[in-house]
């Protein structure tokens, strides 16, 4: 007798496999793990449902080198944000950026996170876009320096310099706090999604824009 596991995932992407099936890939607290759908092609068929991308489920599959699901519950539907234009932009944006992260991250502590980002979209999907993008930064390798002036260490910082990747002092800047204010809660302080300030998020995505082809080498390719 073949044994099962069950786990939940994000479906990041999926491929035909064969004439009627399909593999999909999912992100998951273990990191990212590929599944057979057997008929998952086939509109009638009961795995029909699993190769939504974006949608979030639960799912049993057998236990092998190349599992194969048995049964899966969604969790949460990404169709309920198809006549949304900004939430479809930012749910493509998440899962984008999912394929970049590294296989030797702590994924049971981004998988919790990453799902309660995506199942908030619908609420504010630039905010919710906002945050993901800010907190997975140390994911790629980088940490925003928020205490002191990146150039001189001066304390009494006052801007963020998205080139310099930190905060600068009143000596080297002359612009608002607006970005500071944005990274010094988003990255550092830990609440739930509507507990975060509003800012002006198509603004601050362009920053972010510059600051991950900058300091990770990933073109995001923000446009709104």
């Amino acid at each position: 007798m073949i044994s099962k596991m069950k786990n939940e995932g994000i479906i990041v992407k999926t491929i035909p496999y064969k004439e009627t099936s399909k593999i999909v890939y999912l992100y998951t607290n273990e990191g990212f793990k590929s599944v057979k759908a057997i008929g998952a092609k086939k509109s009638k068929n009961s795995s029909f449902g699993f190769g939504e991308i974006g949608n979030i489920v639960s799912f049993i599959a057998s236990d092998s080198s190349f599992p194969t699901i048995s049964e899966y519950e969604i969790i949460y539907s990404s169709y309920k944000l198809t006549e949304d234009f900004n939430s479809i932009m930012a749910l493509g944006k998440i899962i984008e950026l999912l394929n970049y992260i590294p296989e030797d991250s702590i994924h049971y502590r981004i998988y919790p996170f990453i799902k309660d980002i995506i199942m908030n979209i619908d609420k504010n999907p630039l905010k919710a876009l906002t945050i993901y993008l800010i907190k997975m930064t140390y994911n790629f390798g980088v940490s925003p320096k928020l205490d002191s002036c990146i150039i001189c260490g001066n304390n009494n910082i006052i801007d963020f310099d998205v080139r310099l990747g930190g905060a600068i002092c009143n000596n080297h800047s002359n612009n608002d706090n607006y970005l500071l204010k944005l990274m010094v809660e988003y990255y550092k302080e830990k609440k739930k999604i509507e507990e975060y300030n509003d800012y002006d998020f198509k603004k601050a995505l362009e920053y972010l824009n510059e600051y991950y082809l900058i300091h990770t080498n990933i073109d995001l390719k923000i446009r709104w």
